[in-house]
Formats: C-alpha cells, structure tokens, sequence
C-alpha cells in the first residue's frame, strides 16, 4: 500500500491525568492558526457528561483502529494509522476520522451545550489519541468530572531544551483520498428516516452479531418499526456487513434519536446519534472492499477548479465557520447560489471543509495533510487532463452530446444517453459511472464545459 509519511511533534504523550479531578489532555501537532500561539490550546473546559463525552471518543478509538476489510491478496497486518483529526470552531469541537481499510467514517461534535469553558482557539490539528488515553476513559465516570484541554503551550514547543516526543505516522494514500472525498457523498444525502432511541437500540440489537454474508440488506420503517428485507423497497437503505454498526450499540442507551441518511444512487450511507448536547455521524461506503478512497465523486469538482469564479472570494471568507450556509455567503458575495455550491463543492475535496449532513452545510476546516496532493491523488484526473493536453478528444455532435477519445490504441466512443454519458472503455463497463466518471468522460465534459 502506498502511503504518504508526516512526521508530527508532540510536547507528550496524550493522556488522561488525575490531579484535583479527571483532565483530558490532548496532545497535538501544532496548527496553522497564529491565534494558538498566543494561547497553549484550542478548548479548555469541564465536560457536562463525563463517561458520555468518554464513551464518544472512544468510539472514534475503535473506528480509526479497525478494519472491517482485507483484500485476499494482502497479508493481515497492524498498520500505523492515522491519528483522528480536530477541528475547533464556531462553538463546536469535532473529532473525526476512518478506518484503516476507508470503509468506515466517524464524526463526533461535541455542542456548546456539552461543555462550560471557552474554545479559545480555532483551527484544525491531528491528536495523539493512543492506547493507554483509551484505557483510561474506560474508567471515567459521571461523578469524577471531566475537563478536556486540547492542545499545548505553543511557546513551549518553541524553547529549547523541552522534552518532545515524536511520533512519525505514516498516513495512506487511501486514507487521505477518503477523507476528501466522503464529502462529496455527504453533500449529496438526504435524510431517509428519522427514530427515537429506543427503537435505534432494539434495531441494532436486531441485527446479526456477524456478518459474513456480503448480500445487501434492506433497511425501511414501517409499523413495527425499523426492519431488514432482502430487496429494496422505497425510502429504503441499502447496508452490507451490519458489524460496522456495531460500534455503535454501546452508545444507544444514552441515545436521543437516530437518523439515518443515504444518497439517491444508495452508494453509501450515513447514520446520526443525537444525544444532549453532542452527536455522532458514522458514514458507511455501499461495500466493505470499496473504501471511500477510490469512488472518484470529487473529480469532476477537481476538473472544474480552475473555472469556479466565486472559489478564491469565498475561501477567502472561511474562518473556521460550523456552517456555511448557501444563501447567505450568495448575498454575501453578490453571486448565483450555484456559483457558491460550486465552489464549495471544490473546496470540500480540496480539503478545506467538511460536510455535516445533520445541519446539511459544510463546516470548515484544514486537513492537517499537503493539500497541494489533492489533485495528484486522483489517477483519473491526472489522465483526463493528459487526454486534453494531447488533443485526443474529438466531439462528434453537440445534441445529444457524441465524442470519440483517443487513448493509447484505442478509440473510445463518449455518447449522452438519458442526460448521462456512457463510455465504450472497461472502466465505465464494469463500474456503470456508480465509482464517478472514467478518464475519458471527464476529459469530455470538461471540453464541452471550456
């Protein structure tokens, strides 16, 4: 597997101390926002529910350290994985991240209703979230309290003679390419059904406590409730391997309801705990063996990068916002709606911004990553983009759109068929346009767009 290594500095190693009362500490590398120099962390204060907050970040624990899939050519191995991402801003705490196989994502945003202190800081950080921190929150209890610095002394980083501990993490390739690109999915879900938590709890306890069957099933409501069938039905979602639910099970006692939404072409799916004052979104892909990583849904936002009009006007308003709502960055900037979903769009897998499908808005925040690598981490637009430079697309006619595309020896046929292209290649034959365009689709749409 190809992987991309960062080298972070941490002051120490995270952990959970017993000194007056229980204090989270989490250890940081460091953010790209001048105001944590001036104050040592982004968030400090005490934790209104103690072993809940205990028991969500430990969820996003389980999630980053597992993989629910292992390709059978490729030797079972504990991997370095990527440390969970911080983001604080507008009020709100998130901690997010994947599983190592990218087939799982999980969010945690803890409310200014979960907390009484200040985030004095923003901005977006990776956290030494290890092992011993996980035991540790294991014993949290309501009556102890909790309080959560996260962050350190920035001028202490900078005097010599400190002791640093360094923790080299060598972050794949997949993993990054998941984090740009479960936006897009998000961006493009609608909420299907909503429940309490009661009902959350006896479905998932429903469900089998194993799954080695990789038939889809079927999730709807009906008058009994949630439940599975084996064919879809309408205002159903589609789930395989219900075990990556299971993280989730520990959590629903505490639950005040559960939503559950899903994108039109049912290719991934995303389920939401609202509990008081904090919730937790767990985005699942269609398969276990098809992580976020290779859908290709940010290509064609790539390909358009360099025709967004509003796209440097509008990052240039990001301030680490918990929601960007369109309307009102529209009037903003004086720009169509479009324009600005566009350009947020672009943002998204650029990198620069999240997706929160509970308030259906981007939030903002940097991926503590080389952002110039988004575009390189996407082969199809590399190849798309050689397909232009040399000249190997030749539009037939406009209406319906019809163009041939030279690639190596052979002439691929692009035809729009009901509003959607259809390529002749093998890629398009095996994936149906379900993992986003092939080359040649993208390299047609982005001539007929110039």
């Amino acid at each position: 597997m190809t992987t991309q290594a960062h080298a972070y500095h941490y002051l120490q190693a995270s952990a959970l101390t017993n000194d007056v009362r229980p204090r989270l500490q989490l250890a940081t590398s460091g953010s790209d926002d001048k105001a944590a120099v001036a104050h040592p962390h982004f968030f400090e204060g005490l934790l209104k529910q103690p072993r809940l907050s205990a028991e969500l970040l430990t969820a996003v624990h389980i999630i980053v350290g597992s993989r629910f899939f292992t390709p059978a050519n490729t030797l079972a191995k504990n991997l370095m994985l990527a440390d969970p991402v911080v983001t604080s801003g507008g009020g709100i705490l998130r901690f997010e991240g994947f599983s190592s196989c990218c087939s799982a994502y999980v969010r945690v945003d803890m409310l200014p209703d979960s907390y009484e202190g200040d985030i004095v800081g923003k901005g977006t950080t990776n956290v030494d979230f290890n092992a011993p921190m996980r035991a540790a929150l294991a014993r949290v209890r309501d009556a102890s309290g909790l309080a959560l610095s996260v962050g350190q002394d920035a001028f202490t980083l900078h005097v010599g003679g400190n002791s640093v501990v360094e923790k080299k993490v060598e972050l794949p390739l997949r993993w990054i390419r998941g984090m740009l690109e479960v936006q897009s999915y998000q961006a493009g879900m609608r909420k299907i059904v909503e429940v309490s938590g009661a009902e959350a709890l006896r479905f998932l306890r429903s469900l089998p406590k194993t799954s080695t069957s990789k038939t889809p099933l079927w999730i709807s409501h009906g008058p009994f409730g949630l439940r599975t069938t084996t064919r879809p039905e309408p205002n159903s979602i589609r789930l395989v391997d219900s075990t990556r639910l299971r993280v989730l099970e520990a959590l629903l006692p505490r639950v005040k309801s559960m939503a559950i939404f899903a994108d039109e072409a049912q290719q991934a799916s995303a389920w939401v705990l609202q509990f008081s004052g904090a919730r937790l979104t767990l985005a699942l892909s269609a398969e276990v063996w098809r992580g976020f990583s290779g859908e290709g849904q940010a290509l064609r936002a790539l390909m358009n990068m360099q025709n967004a009009d509003a796209l440097p006007r509008l990052r240039a308003l990001l301030q680490w916002q918990s929601s960007l709502q369109v309307p009102a960055l529209a009037e903003q900037l004086d720009l169509p709606q479009a324009s600005i979903e566009d350009s947020l769009r672009i943002l998204g897998v650029s990198g620069l911004l999240g997706f929160d499908v509970t308030e259906g808005s981007y939030f903002h925040r940097v991926l503590p990553l080389d952002l110039g690598m988004a575009e390189d981490l996407h082969p199809r637009l590399a190849a798309a983009r050689e397909l232009i430079k040399d000249n190997a697309v030749s539009i037939i006619k406009k209406q319906p759109l019809e163009a041939s595309v030279q690639s190596a020896d052979i002439q691929h046929r692009v035809r729009e068929v009901d509003g959607e292209l259809r390529c002749t290649c093998p890629w398009y034959a095996k994936h149906q346009g379900l993992r986003g365009p092939c080359k040649h689709v993208l390299a047609v749409e982005a001539m007929t767009e110039n």
